[in-house]
């Protein structure tokens, strides 16, 4: 019996055009000072992970959305499942028979309209979907994974046994297992042809972290002049005391809750004046006390958000996480797309304000409240 090749394209190369590209896709169609290269990076392209279920319609409209908010281009990808006794087949027609169905499969989705902004080359996997995409994410971070946050087929091609929320197998072990940025779809998406986003969420707790996904975040809103949202939930302080009319600490408790809050508020405010400056519209919003997680949610679904784009890690992650709490939190429940951004596409922006000829402010940077 033959070994499975890596890649389906690497065992068929004579026969098959499918190419891992090295190529990187074009960067950013605005112009950006040196300075701000050095703290927003671009990603190389945004991978569509394309299923047969229903849910591979959603996930390829938003990746051709966020694609088109980043000027980069689309590249769609697709696992052929199998189970254990068949992550090996020896005969090489059924390879080139199920090669020819995934292309096939994968070549109705296109659109007419759709050539100028999709990558000729496809990427075609085999095996276990979660090991895979993991597998090939590791050798290329450099890409925005775009896939669904519940898959709904099983590897071989029964229902998934997730529950109704939460992530799917699929989803979570390429979230556990490697370290590129996620562009994570809920399964129950909208059924227009063409995704607008009129409203993005961006939750903000001070560190660079959290900021650094600004630049992502704004020219996605800039493209489809949407309106960002900043979002900043005050957690609720936590003090030892001596019984339930401890007055002393239920009034420092107050006077640390005002204090949170007002600067809270002035840190927002400062964010939003600068960002309003270069043409976009700009909101925020500060929540009291509350589980950062489940006041996120909330928020975004009050606001009717299109899109979250947040750190995967803030102020609060242990240093070797590549994920935190919070944001693998929203990962798994929200009920709009998510742009998660890891660290390796994190970095820390110029504390000055960086002019775009054409657009005014691009990036900023505050030191955290």
């Amino acid at each position: 019996m033959q070994p499975k090749p890596s890649t389906i394209d690497a065992a068929l190369a004579e026969n098959a055009p499918i190419v891992q590209s090295a190529k990187p896709g074009k960067i950013f169609a605005e112009a950006l000072p040196d300075r701000a290269r050095a703290g927003s990076a671009t990603f190389r392209s945004v991978v569509a992970c394309l299923d047969n279920s229903r849910n591979a319609s959603f996930v390829f409209r938003h990746a051709k959305a966020v694609a088109r908010g980043l000027d980069v281009p689309v590249k769609l990808a697709h696992v052929w499942q199998c189970g254990a006794t068949e992550a090996n087949p020896g005969d090489p027609i059924e390879w080139q028979i199920r090669m020819r169905e995934a292309l096939d499969y994968l070549s109705r989705i296109l659109q007419p309209e759709d050539s100028l902004c999709i990558e000729k080359d496809r990427l075609l996997l085999n095996g276990v979907a979660g090991e895979e995409i993991s597998r090939w994410t590791g050798e290329n971070a450099e890409n925005l994974i775009a896939m669904t946050m519940r898959c709904e087929l099983e590897n071989t091609g029964s229902r998934n046994s997730v529950d109704e929320h939460g992530l799917g197998r699929t989803a979570q072990m390429v979230l556990d297992r490697t370290v590129a940025s996620l562009l994570l779809i809920p399964p129950e998406g909208s059924d227009d042809e063409e995704i607008v986003y009129r409203r993005i969420v961006v939750p903000l707790d001070g560190s660079w972290r959290a900021e650094s996904v600004l630049p992502f975040a704004v020219r996605i809103a800039r493209k489809y002049g949407a309106e960002l949202l900043l979002a900043h939930v005050i957690t609720k302080p936590e003090i030892m005391t001596t019984g339930l009319d401890d007055a002393e600490a239920n009034d420092f408790v107050m006077k640390l809750n005002q204090c949170n809050e007002q600067n809270a508020r002035s840190y927002l405010d400062r964010m939003q004046s600068r960002l309003a400056s270069g043409g976009i519209a700009v909101r925020s919003i500060v929540e009291k006390e509350g589980d950062v997680r489940e006041r996120l949610l909330q928020l975004a679904e009050r606001q009717g958000a299109d899109l979250i784009v947040m750190s995967a890690r803030g102020k609060g992650a242990i240093h070797n996480m590549s994920c935190g709490d919070v944001a693998r939190h929203v990962a798994g429940y929200s009920r709009c797309p998510l742009l998660l951004i890891r660290q390796q596409m994190s970095k820390p922006v110029d504390h000055s304000i960086m002019q775009d000829q054409r657009n005014g402010p691009l990036l900023f940077r505050e030191s955290a409240h």
